[in-house]
């Protein structure tokens, strides 16, 4: 029995091991940049337009999943800009708005049928031109939310059938830029963003039919701005983001619609980042792209549900227990190779990491401030095992 242990005691078992994993695939070979778009039509993903050290861009680039790779297509009209906003209605694309390199706004709008690599001009948007909004499309509809030039909570309604834009709404949460969004089941979702003075993390499901804003449980974790939003097997996944004081987050969260409850995810294992872009293909989510302490960046990753595979890796059994009083951390290796551990702060810093051998009970030491971590492990061959600890 253990006495006057003034910390948290952590044993996390193979039953609580996640269902997802990250996986890095074949950075974007361009310009590395951030605040760009990203969406999917079909079997390939999209990602253009962006900022990139002083240059703003309007090229367009496709991945295809199965060969890993990329292909540039046909760059985008208009003038080249960032924090743009995009959405998908029958399989073509529709991106607009966003900002120059001298932060001026603009209100037009393209649409990009893959089939011919061509784009077209549609009808300008009806609002105040603006960035850094989010967007989503459902039941043949697109929209444009929230944004900046100024803050706004205002939303416009795009259909393609009439080539109209219509303001519908207004979100109910307060105005804000570079918040995300996800749909699951032709409901949208918007959460965090940044209200001109702080972060925030608070939460809004949208009803298309009666045009209400509803507000639910808020993104756990800290609060934060440009983070991302996607959707993989019929959960939104919220992931990344930072706040003005410099952080930059990849712990890595999962809403359930079914039961209104969000989950922990495996940490985002790149650098914490704002202002990267998403698309889903299939089973599985995309990140792209973003900004980060040491710069821009072009890497891709991938999130999949592993247990929407066929033969889904296996999962790592470890225990880890952490003794702020003693300044150790023990672990107990109940995998038959060698685990990698890492313990990762909530901006995204590596703290420490140890290789646990096989099939071992294990301990350093560690000194940890008070506040929340994230525990990693990985062999290379089974799912990502993470936990949340704190202390106190």
């Amino acid at each position: 029995m253990l006495k006057n242990i003034l910390a948290l005691m952590l044993i996390a078992n193979l039953c609580n091991a996640q269902q997802f994993v990250w996986t890095q695939k074949a950075n974007l070979p361009a310009l590395a940049r951030h605040s760009a778009v990203g969406f999917s039509i079909g079997q390939y993903g999209y990602v253009g337009t962006g900022y990139s050290g002083g240059i703003c861009l309007n090229d367009l680039w496709r991945y295809d999943p199965v060969s890993n790779s990329w292909s540039q297509m046909a760059t985008m009209p208009g003038v080249a800009r960032y924090g743009a906003s995009c959405f998908v209605i029958n399989n073509k694309g529709y991106v607009g708005l966003g900002c120059d390199a001298n932060s001026l706004s603009y209100g037009d709008f393209y649409e990009y049928n893959p089939s011919t690599n061509q784009w077209a001009s549609i009808a300008n948007f009806l609002g105040v031109p603006i960035y850094t909004a989010v967007s989503f499309a459902m039941n043949g509809l697109g929209y444009v939310a929230t944004g900046y030039s100024p803050l706004t909570n205002k939303v416009y309604q795009y259909n393609p059938a009439t080539n109209l834009w219509q303001q519908r709404a207004n979100f109910s949460g307060i105005p804000r830029q570079s918040a995300t969004s996800f749909v699951v089941n032709d409901t949208a979702y918007i959460t965090t963003g940044y209200n001109g003075s702080a972060p925030l993390n608070d939460f809004w499901r949208f009803n298309q039919l009666s045009d209400t804003w509803t507000q639910l449980q808020s993104l756990p974790g800290n609060s934060r701005y440009g983070a991302i939003g996607l959707t993989v097997n019929n959960h939104g996944i919220v992931t990344n983001g930072g706040d003005p004081s410099g952080l930059y987050y990849n712990d890595s969260y999962m809403y359930n619609p079914a039961i209104n409850q969000w989950t922990t995810l495996p940490v985002f294992p790149g650098q914490g980042r704002r202002h990267s872009v998403s698309f889903s293909i299939g089973s599985s989510g995309y990140i792209s792209c973003g900004i980060t302490s040491t710069g821009i960046l072009n890497d891709l990753w991938e999130l999949s549900d592993v247990t929407s595979v066929n033969s889904p890796l296996p999962q790592l059994s470890i225990s880890t227990q952490f003794i702020p009083s003693e300044n150790v951390f023990k672990v107990i290796n109940h995998a038959a190779s060698t685990v990698t551990l890492s313990i990762i702060g909530t901006s995204g810093s590596l703290i420490a990491m140890q290789h646990i051998p096989p099939a071992s009970d294990y301990s350093f030491p560690l000194h940890l401030a008070k506040g929340i971590y994230f525990c990693k492990a990985t062999d290379g061959n089974s799912q990502h095992f993470v936990t949340k600890f704190s202390v106190n």
